[in-house]
């Protein structure tokens, strides 16, 4: 399919690019840290029927103002975003860094979130304030200010992908990891590097599924598993055999899982 157009809406923290299609129930989407809303390419194709996808830019990603470089500045983000777009709820799904932007939401504002998706992600890494970046970071930090764009996008989309992926996965991964920008990586490491949504965590409510990817190396399985075990009810998904995007790797399965979710 056509990938919706980008558009922009501002709101009191500045502007916010997104694209949309479908109608129905809200499904909000937020990208990973190396990702934007291209990312959601096959969610937009095969979901557009039942609901209608959203998928933002976070900050200082595609044509999104830059934030604050912590959890609560990001939650705003999307809170102002839905009051921009008069949306009063969602279904939302958040992947890696969107996955702790989405707890921080459902913690924040649990009225606004219908049920909550957190896909390959994480709690944070709960460093003090002050503390440095840790090594990976750092390293993601140095490729971006030394590689060319579609070098730093090759060397993501190998980190986040099983070396089975076609030739043409990858190049999309690729090319949308190009894309991201020094201010918005460092951002979002900063975000990732501080946050600690434990507290969030242990007292969320509402419906929950917590999926991951059998292969991930980028948030190994029991990062995410360790989520899973601190909220009552919740609904736990392996994808076997894809990594860190299976968003893309195996979007057939991945929707499959989505919907049924959703559907219950």
């Amino acid at each position: 399919m056509i990938l919706p157009e980008r558009k922009i809406v501002k709101t009191r923290g500045g502007q916010i690019s997104y694209r949309e299609n479908g109608s129905g129930p809200v499904l909000l989407l937020l990208h990973g840290i190396g990702g934007n809303s291209r990312s959601w390419r096959n969610q937009f194709s095969a979901l557009e029927k039942q609901f209608h996808v959203i998928a933002w830019d976070a900050p200082a990603y595609g044509k999104s103002a830059g934030r604050e470089a912590n959890v609560r500045e990001y939650t705003n983000a999307v809170l102002e975003f839905m009051t921009a777009l008069k949306i009063s709820s969602v279904n939302l799904l958040g992947h890696s860094m969107g996955g702790v932007v989405a707890q921080g939401v459902a913690g924040a504002n649990p009225d606004r979130v219908n049920k909550l998706i957190l896909s390959s992600t994480f709690m944070g890494h709960g460093a003090s304030v002050g503390s440095p970046l840790g090594e990976g970071y750092l390293s993601r930090l140095n490729d971006i200010e030394n590689m060319s764009p579609e070098d730093f996008g090759m060397a993501r989309a190998a980190s986040m992908l099983t070396s089975s992926v076609s030739i043409e996965i990858k190049n999309e991964v690729a090319s949308i990891a190009a894309e991201v920008t020094y201010s918005g990586l460092l951002a979002g490491c900063k975000m990732l590097h501080h946050a600690d949504t434990r507290g969030i965590v242990e007292n969320l409510k509402l419906p929950v599924l917590v999926l991951t990817g059998e292969k991930d190396r980028v948030v190994i399985p029991s990062r995410s598993e360790e989520i899973a075990t601190l909220i009552s009810g919740v609904e736990s998904k392996q994808i076997t055999g894809v990594g860190h995007a299976g968003y893309l790797e195996d979007s057939k399965e991945f929707n499959s899982v989505i919907e049924n979710f959703l559907s219950l």
